[in-house]
């Protein structure tokens, strides 16, 4: 599936940079996980979107009129599809295509690559200079084992794991005592759901440093390294130092019942050899060698948009990456954007940082490196301009003068809306009842807070 907000995006970007595009879609619409009949169904049934229409829109296209800022599946869904609509992306896509491999073959052109499709059932062969990947990242589950999960389990027939992925309605945990294991946006919006059906709720995220129940709630706060027990219940080390491994103690509350993995997604490219390719990203999470986390280090011709992990502003963000890629490969080999030289010592740069914490997720969370995803959207910007200049008349923000401007403007409302997001993950959400109106040309904009909010 490559009709969500970054395979439309770069599709917009790349025919704007006069490169002949041709777009696969496994579905048969535009959205991605957000259409209305996706490939992937991940998105559950009560979720509303964690960032306000201002922050997830591109400058250039504003959401339909009438819309609240924080909105439902199917209505990002139609805002992406009337993006594809309005940048001329809809000419240049496939439906019903399913991409099986991709693979380099020299010619006397330089490197080129072999793309091979189905399609109602019949087998498709081309050439491709360039190939770029927009499958998103939610195919692949990341199932962790947990401490004492295999002597939980085998106690009683009726325990089970889930991973978020195939979470859709709480009701389904009506009087259970659940432990959900994560604290990003599923683990937050899971919590917080199961909080009114569950009997009990366990949280365990790296944010709690200690078992932690908080009065008048039937919630529990839980760090890494709680152990599951035959008997149900939670067993964590308290009181741990250098010298000591600590006391084992039973974390209060009811003996767990259910467990949801709210743990994110490894990478996957089923249509990509890694061999072949030289690159690493099988049951991974992280895809190497990637410059930018945006092209193949040592083959610049193969292309990746929405490699990155928590991003603040997406379709934004993408517009960056897409702009960057597009100019590259209309450069080509004899004026490149970055040397081969440039490229690798940037990715060897990252996977020293990440082997040095021994977190392999890290290496996509742009914020890892003393940066962040803003300072990473300006640096691709200043790179594009540095040989295309911006002008008054560009036809993306991203090409006139006051880009800097529209992007500190998206990245104010963003850090209104973190500086309003709950302390703990399943506490109030009422922040998505706020309510942003930006005014694009004066660089103005306002929230109403709900009713009784602080």
């Amino acid at each position: 599936s490559c009709c969500g907000s970054g395979g439309v995006v770069a599709a917009r970007f790349l025919k704007r940079a006069q490169h002949d595009v041709h777009l696969f879609e496994a579905g048969f619409d535009f959205g991605g996980v957000w259409s209305d009949k996706p490939t992937n169904a991940v998105v559950y049934r009560n979720l509303r979107t964690n960032l306000p229409t201002v922050v997830m829109q591109s400058p250039d296209l504003d959401f339909e009129p009438g819309l609240p800022s924080y909105i439902t599946k199917s209505q990002l869904g139609r805002y992406i599809r009337a993006y594809a609509n309005e940048f001329g992306v809809a000419p240049l896509t496939t439906f019903g295509a399913t991409v099986t491999k991709v693979t380099p073959i020299c010619s006397a052109e330089g490197e080129q690559w072999e793309v091979q499709w189905t399609c109602a059932g019949a087998l498709h062969t081309d050439i491709f200079d360039a190939v770029l990947v927009a499958n998103g990242h939610y195919e692949e589950p990341y199932k962790p084992t947990l401490a004492g999960e295999e002597d939980w389990l085998a106690a009683d027939s009726s325990r089970s794991i889930m991973h978020s992925r195939e979470y859709d309605d709480p009701t389904e945990f009506r009087n259970q005592s659940v432990l959900v294991v994560g604290g990003r946006s599923s683990g937050v919006d899971i919590s917080r759901d199961l909080r009114s059906v569950a009997k009990w709720v366990y949280v365990l995220e790296k944010k709690c440093s200690e078992p932690q129940t908080h009065e008048g709630e039937t919630v529990t706060h839980v760090p890494l390294g709680a152990r599951l027990s035959s008997d149900g219940q939670l067993r964590v080390f308290v009181g741990r130092t250098e010298a000591s491994a600590g006391e084992e103690v039973v974390v209060g509350g009811p003996p767990v019942d259910r467990v949801v993995l709210a743990t994110g997604y490894c990478y996957a490219f089923p249509f990509l050899d890694e061999a072949t390719l030289g690159m690493s990203f099988r049951a991974r999470r992280s895809v190497t060698p990637l410059y930018q986390h945006l092209m193949h280090a040592r083959r610049p011709t193969l292309g990746f948009v929405g490699i990155q992990l928590a991003v603040p502003c997406p379709i934004p963000f993408f517009e960056c990456q897409a702009a960057y890629l597009a100019e590259a490969w209309a450069r080509g080999a004899a004026d490149p954007l970055s040397s081969a030289a440039e490229r690798d010592a940037w990715v060897e740069e990252r996977l020293a940082a990440v082997g040095a914490s021994g977190r392999e997720q890290d290496l996509h969370y742009t914020s890892s490196f003393g940066g962040s995803a803003w300072k990473y959207m300006r640096e691709l910007l200043q790179l594009l301009h540095a040989s295309r200049p911006p002008t008054l008349d560009g036809s993306s923000w991203l090409e006139r003068p006051d880009w800097e401007a529209r992007l500190a403007l998206v990245e104010e409302m963003y850090t209104d809306r973190g500086s309003r997001y709950p302390t703990l993950p399943w506490h109030d959400d009422s922040y998505r009842q706020c309510e942003y109106n930006v005014n694009w040309p004066s660089g103005t904009w306002t929230v109403q807070p709900p009713p009784q909010s602080t």
